[in-house]
């Protein structure tokens, strides 16, 4: 059964949903869209798969668009993608027609004359703001990924685009443009503690579907779980496991899949089998099962998030959720979350990391308390309810307020959710 608000006030308390509750009323007219280009795989598609039902759920109409595309435009966005986290990229006039091609196709599919707010999430659907210059509503540009490193080559083609919407969402405060004059807001990201990945199992279930995969449960587990992507850095990760095996006995679970809109992800999978071959204790799972991830998470004596760069990291939402310590790079925004030797370990290099992992999975009594610090620290900032909340505030700040006010309204909210 799909949850209701109110089943969310065990987590957060009567207030809050009261609160929500409030706003969403004023909004029950409201039509709002959110468009991407993918429907799973990444935490934008974790994302929208909760907050659109809720939204609904609350009476305010919310739609769900998906970006089509051909092989040769998600090579295309999968540059823009490496060239925003700060890759140097090869790219070319013959790209940027292929990419604006596909989206005016896209234009002449989707229509937004009946919404009155439209959230684009991330680059690919950028550049639809540019076929559609006769809009009726606000634009709101939702940037996940971490462009403070970004490609200037990259950024300023995709800013000529977001520099034509009405406001821009970024997770955290160094993610904002100096050089993008339009109104930019923080909100970060945000986990479903009622979603299968993240809902409360027991663990006779949990231990269950880990032994089904031919994990030992008698042998200490260290996960991650994350696309096959090389920001994420799985190759990596089993450098950090052997390290680990040279002191204790443990085994490493890669669990991931590939992104639809994400054509290196094969290439990368293979390097990871091929490394993964070599080694002992090296289990990898590409199934996409939520109740799995779950069980891995809550099981694991560490999760690690080895991660060159990060959005904001919402797999490191979820191990701490579950109450496991983790150890991950400074990427993006994991120190949002990883709070050093209080729900877990920040690390530079694979020498600490592998020492966090050992000195973790043998003292039991810093796993716990770590683990109780974990989830409340996650309980308090980063659950659905409060980027809820938020995302119903910028509705509603750039859907009531008279035109001339927004800015200075969006500038107001801005101050509001800065967290």
């Amino acid at each position: 059964m799909l949850p209701k608000i109110e089943d969310y006030e065990q987590f957060v308390g009567k207030e809050v949903i009261e609160k929500i509750k409030d706003l969403a009323v004023k909004l029950e007219d409201k039509h709002v869209v959110n468009v991407n280009s993918t429907y799973s795989g990444g935490g934008v598609a974790e994302i929208l798969n909760s907050m659109v039902v809720l939204m609904n759920r609350l009476g305010i109409k919310t739609d769900w668009r998906l970006l089509k595309g051909t092989h040769s435009f998600f090579d295309v966005t999968k540059k823009f993608h490496n060239g925003l986290q700060g890759e140097k990229v090869s790219f070319t006039e013959k790209d940027k027609r292929i990419y604006l091609d596909e989206l005016e196709r896209n234009s002449l599919m989707h229509h937004f004359r009946e919404h009155d707010l439209v959230f684009i999430h991330d680059p690919q659907p950028l550049g639809l703001i540019k076929f559609n210059v006769r809009k009726k509503q606000p634009w709101i540009w939702r940037g996940h990924l971490e462009i403070n490193h970004a490609n200037k080559k990259v950024w300023s083609f995709l800013k000529d685009f977001a520099k034509q919407y009405d406001g821009a969402v970024f997770s955290m405060k160094k993610y904002l443009k100096r050089d993008l004059h339009i109104p930019q807001i923080i909100v970060p990201p945000s986990i479903d503690p009622l979603s299968m990945k993240n809902k409360k199992i027991s663990n006779s279930f949990a231990k269950k579907l880990i032994s089904k995969e031919g994990i030992s449960l008698n042998k200490p587990i260290i996960t991650q779980v994350s696309r096959f992507d090389k920001w994420k850095n799985p190759l990596g990760v089993i450098q950090i496991f052997k390290k680990v095996r040279a002191k204790i006995d443990a085994q490493l679970v890669l669990m991931g899949d590939m992104a639809s809109d994400d054509p290196e992800g094969p290439k990368i999978y293979s390097k990871v089998v091929k490394q993964a071959e070599k080694m002992k204790d090296v289990h990898i799972i590409t199934n996409k099962d939520d109740l799995l991830v779950n069980a891995l998470q809550s099981e694991s004596h560490v999760v690690i998030q080895n991660s060159k760069r990060e959005g904001f990291g919402l797999v490191v939402t979820e191990a701490l959720w579950k109450g496991t310590p983790v150890v991950a790079t400074k990427a993006g925004g994991i120190p949002l979350q990883v709070i050093p030797k209080k729900t877990g370990a920040l690390i530079d290099n694979s020498t600490e990391a592998s020492d966090w992992c050992v000195k973790l999975i043998k003292n039991d009594k810093l796993r716990e308390r770590m683990g109780i610090n974990a989830r409340e620290h996650i309980r308090k900032n980063f659950l659905i309810t409060r980027q809820l909340y938020d995302n119903l505030h910028i509705i509603d700040t750039y859907t009531t307020s008279v035109a001339d006010d927004v800015i200075k309204a969006a500038r107001e909210l801005k101050r509001m959710l800065i967290r």
